[in-house]
């Protein structure tokens, strides 16, 4: 009996000692790969502190659902969508990384010359595509998060060959990858990038222009010039319907379907550098930026950290919860409104008028941003759409807000909306993206917004009217402009939407007249 009680506790103890042995195992192993891991080392699905759902989480609390990336030059624009099921995490050194893939819209494929000249659907069909994603890194250093759209394009032989195109992301690059890598703005253009041949970076790429593209077009010669131009052109299929009429079947319905268009206008150069950071800068496009590499490959960018976060947005924003990204997004929308001179006067006398006190500023998952006023307590809630524009019609109306008693200015919001529109229509127009995009489509086909317009017709740029024009013909059209925003859904609300009819003609755009005095 003590001999088989003696083997029965032998045996759970050497049962033990496997166990133990078994996890020390294992651990040892994750020990080691951690212990062995080097700063070139790109480690694939094993982030630690940025996950696919810290990244989803965070962009979701700041950024639009749909990504909007254009051209600066051709104004194209591409619509794209986050497809987070297919999301995945990589890491390097002190820079962890979440790569989303984007749907574009119309199913787009971004070509260079060469490959759409060589291109056969018939044949070329299932080979010939580029990569769009977001990429969302972090520093673990630092802490900072950020942001941007990136475009793979492989060249035509490249593409013809590769069996793994989808597995270049922004940390690994195939040893034979030919093409161009390039990093947008997730809400606007082209920053930087880089010009590939055989998995090594031969050349920066950053903004280029028409005017560059038809000198070189006109040159005799490129002799030994170290910078070159160059267009990238999309492949879509978007159908949009018609109306015709025919005279002898009357009228009738078809579709017109656009195949193939110009995307974007680079310049190249051969001479380049790539310096620490490696990730793309939020400057204007002249910088330098974006990198990753493989074994035989460079690694590149620059750039670097901003010294003190959002100081433009926290000069008149106050949010204690607000993320630094969050911070960061309304200060590049804040760096865009004032590169336009009545944005810069608007912000300057938003600022001024709050005299060292400052407004309530929040994401949220409308659709629509708004201002409400409520004394200290008066806000901007920025909703999904995040754009310059709808963030200076806000600002236009604290800005009107803090120029008058809150009563008058909440029993004339009509007034305050008409001449907020209108600000709104003057600040669109001068953006290099507005041709052709869906703000001038909205305009021309949007009953209320096509009132706005018209305006132009009545009041000039600085809040005067036009010549020939007396202040009852300015009257008379924002009367039946008030008229249309009343019985639009929205506004149709008589105890809030109030018009003023004691504010005659002229007086509805003071506070443009005061604005664009300097402009």
């Amino acid at each position: 009996m003590r001999k088989e009680r003696f083997k029965r506790k032998v045996c759970y103890f050497s049962s033990f000692l496997i166990l133990c042995l078994v996890l020390y195992s294992c651990l040892q192993d994750e020990w080691d790969i951690d212990s062995h891991e080097t700063a070139d080392q790109i480690v694939e699905g094993k982030n630690r502190e940025l996950t696919v759902g810290v990244a989803r989480s965070w962009y979701e609390t700041s950024q639009a659902p749909v990504v909007a990336t254009r051209s600066v030059v051709t104004n194209f624009e591409l619509m794209t969508k986050m497809r987070w099921k297919k999301a995945y995490e990589s890491r390097k050194g002190k820079f962890e990384v979440v790569e989303i893939p984007l749907l574009t819209r119309g199913g787009a494929v971004l070509l260079d010359k060469e490959t759409k000249e060589k291109y056969n659907p018939a044949t070329d069909r299932k080979k010939i595509r580029s990569i769009a994603r977001m990429v969302i890194i972090k520093n673990l250093e630092t802490g900072e998060i950020t942001n941007f759209v990136m475009y793979i394009i492989g060249t035509y032989d490249y593409l013809k060959k590769a069996k793994h195109f989808g597995k270049n992301s922004y940390l690994h690059r195939d040893s034979r990858f030919s093409g161009s890598i390039c990093f947008y703005r997730p809400e606007g253009g082209l920053v930087n990038g880089w010009k590939y041949e055989n998995g090594k970076i031969v050349g920066g790429i950053k903004q280029g222009t028409e005017v560059g593209l038809q000198m070189q077009s006109a040159a005799t010669t490129r002799g030994t010039i170290e910078c070159y131009f160059d267009d990238v052109l999309v492949e879509y299929n978007e159908c949009e319907g018609f109306e015709y009429y025919d005279p002898e079947y009357g009228p009738g319905f078809g579709t017109e379907c656009h195949t193939s268009e110009r995307w974007e206008v680079r310049e190249i150069c051969k001479e380049y550098e790539h310096n620490d950071p490696w990730y793309p800068s939020g400057g204007g496009g002249s910088g330098s930026g974006g990198g990753g590499s493989t074994s035989g490959g460079n690694t590149g960018g620059a750039g670097g950290y901003e010294p003190s976060i959002a100081p433009k947005a926290k000069a008149i924003f106050r949010n204690s919860s607000m993320t630094e990204a969050n911070w960061k997004v309304i200060e590049r929308i804040l760096d865009k409104i004032m590169e336009d001179c009545m944005g810069q006067a608007l912000y300057n006398g938003l600022k001024s008028a709050l005299d060292g006190k400052t407004l309530i500023v929040q994401f949220t998952n409308k659709e629509y941003s708004a201002f409400t006023v409520n004394g200290d307590a008066s806000s901007i809630s920025i909703g999904t759409l995040v754009e310059s524009n709808v963030f200076f019609h806000e600002m236009w109306h604290a800005y009107q807000a803090y120029h008058e008693s809150s009563s008058s200015y909440k029993n004339s919001l009509i007034n305050q909306d008409i001449e907020a529109h209108y600000a709104q229509y003057l600040y669109l127009c001068k953006l290099p993206e507005y041709a052709g995009s869906k703000w001038e489509n909205y305009y021309a086909k949007d009953r209320r917004l096509g009132s706005i317009k018209r305006l132009e017709d009545f009041v000039d740029s600085k809040g005067r009217l036009v010549s020939g024009i007396t202040n009852n013909d300015l009257d008379a059209q924002v009367v039946l402009t008030s008229s249309i925003f009343e019985t639009t859904p929205g506004y149709d609300n008589s105890d809030v939407y109030i018009y003023d009819d004691t504010r005659k003609g002229i007086n509805n755009f003071s506070n443009l007249n005061t604005l664009t005095k300097g402009c």
